[in-house]
C-alpha cells in the first residue's frame, strides 16, 4: 500500500464540499424520495447527488422523514369538502 492513509492522499483531498442543510436541501432530497416512490428512473446527476447524501449516519430517519413529508403532501380532492369525523 503506497501510503493511502497519509495526509495528502488524492481520495481525501478530492473530496465535494458539503452542502448546507437547509430547506433546498430537505426539499429536493425529499423530491427525489417521491420520484423513487413512484417509480420514476432518476438522471444521472439526481441519482449522484443521492448517492452523495447517502452516506449520512441518520440518512434512515431521514428518509422515513422525508417519506413521510410527500404523503402528506398528497390532498385528496374531498378533503375541502369533509370536516372532522368524531366517531
Amino acid at each position: 500500500m503506497l501510503g493511502m492513509k497519509e495526509y495528502g492522499h488524492i481520495a481525501r483531498e478530492c473530496q465535494k464540499p458539503k452542502r448546507a442543510k437547509d430547506a433546498a436541501y430537505h426539499r429536493e432530497k425529499m423530491l427525489l424520495c417521491k420520484q423513487e416512490e413512484a417509480g420514476i428512473q432518476l438522471n444521472v446527476e439526481q441519482a449522484d447527488w443521492r448517492d452523495d447524501t447517502d452516506d449520512e449516519s441518520d440518512d434512515q430517519r431521514l428518509e422515513a422523514h422525508y417519506m413521510y413529508m410527500a404523503k402528506l403532501q398528497q390532498v385528496s380532492p374531498d378533503v375541502d369538502d369533509s370536516g372532522p369525523i368524531f366517531d
